[in-house]
């Protein structure tokens, strides 16, 4: 019996022999080129996915292909968690928007951009940016409103050891934050806390720091509100092709740049780790971690690399 690719087998039939492997021996036969064993070419009903098996796990990120798979089992609305709602507030009065000129003593607003791309690319929504100065009052009614409108909200600035750090200066007014000093760098001024059932995290001004608390500590949290499974980022054991010198009392987050090797990847630094500098994580594919209490990474050992991207990919995202 002749039939077409994908249509049923014929009553009586247990094989199917491609058109390209038989020949036409009559009106109503046909010589096979090869023998025909049972149930070749046959593609039986639950082979792609067996009955009562789970198909996707919940807390998956929905791929292209998952959506496929979801419409061939007559799923049309999969249940789904609501994307965190996240306000985003730059501090200091140093600071104008990016498409503003510069005058002496300011600089322009880029941790409040990159912040918020770092949200939107892990999945969150940003539904308040907002820039404010160093006053502390104005700091505290900002922070009021973003309370009421987002699930998590995120400040840059004003946390470190000065006696005017705005955001610091606002913590009083807020049951349940605190300010926090992390064995980590760069980014060891944050603050933390819950807010009526809203996480509030403060990161420091510089944008390496901003950068690095982020992906390490800010991105997991939204994620996981998100619901999603899996909050880390891929990591590599990599060798280290320069040294990666480090505070011993600290963790360290070297931003670096993978290089293929003859026996796997190697890190290098990608520009000199000073925090305020924005051209090192635009360079980097990731971290290198240097761990708590070491001195460094000697040139020729192994570390523990974070991924960002990878080489030849696009630009780093969260």
């Amino acid at each position: 019996v002749r039939i077409m690719t994908g249509a049923p087998l014929p009553p009586g039939a247990d094989a199917v022999v491609p058109v390209e492997l038989a020949e036409p021996a009559g009106t109503d036969a046909a010589r096979f080129r090869a023998p025909v064993a049972p149930g070749a070419s046959v593609r039986r009903a639950g082979d792609d996915v067996a009955q009562a098996a789970v198909a996707l796990a919940a807390g998956r990120t929905l791929s292209a292909y998952d959506l496929a798979l979801l419409g061939a089992l007559g799923v049309i609305e999969p249940a789904v968690f609501r994307r965190p709602r996240v306000a985003v507030l730059s501090t200091g009065d140093e600071l104008v928007p990016v498409g503003y000129a510069l005058r002496p003593w300011t600089i322009r607003d880029t941790n409040r951009p990159m912040l918020c791309s770092l949200v939107e690319a892990c999945g969150a929504e940003v539904v308040a940016s907002t820039h404010v100065g160093d006053r502390a009052g104005e700091v505290a009614a900002a922070m009021r409103r973003a309370f009421t409108l987002a699930d998590a909200v995120l400040t840059i600035g004003g946390v470190s050891a000065g006696d005017l750090d705005p955001v610091k200066q606002s913590l009083g007014g807020f049951e349940g934050l605190e300010l926090w000093r992390v064995a980590m760098r760069p980014g060891r001024p944050q603050a933390f806390g819950v807010v009526q059932g809203r996480i509030f995290h403060g990161l420091p001004g510089n944008p390496a720091s901003v950068a690095v608390v982020f992906d390490t500590l800010v991105r997991p949290a939204l994620l996981r509100m998100g619901g999603h499974a899996e909050t880390e980022r891929p990591r590599l054991r990599v060798t280290a092709a320069e040294d990666f010198p480090s505070r011993a009392a600290l963790m360290d987050f070297h931003r670096a740049r993978l290089e293929p090797g003859a026996e796997g990847w190697r890190a290098r630094a990608a520009g000199v780790q000073v925090s305020g500098h924005l051209a090192p994580q635009a360079r980097a594919h990731g971290l290198l971690v240097v761990p708590e209490g070491v001195e460094r990474i000697a040139r020729g050992e192994s570390a523990e690399f974070i991924v960002w991207r990878w080489p030849g990919a696009a630009a780093a995202t969260g």
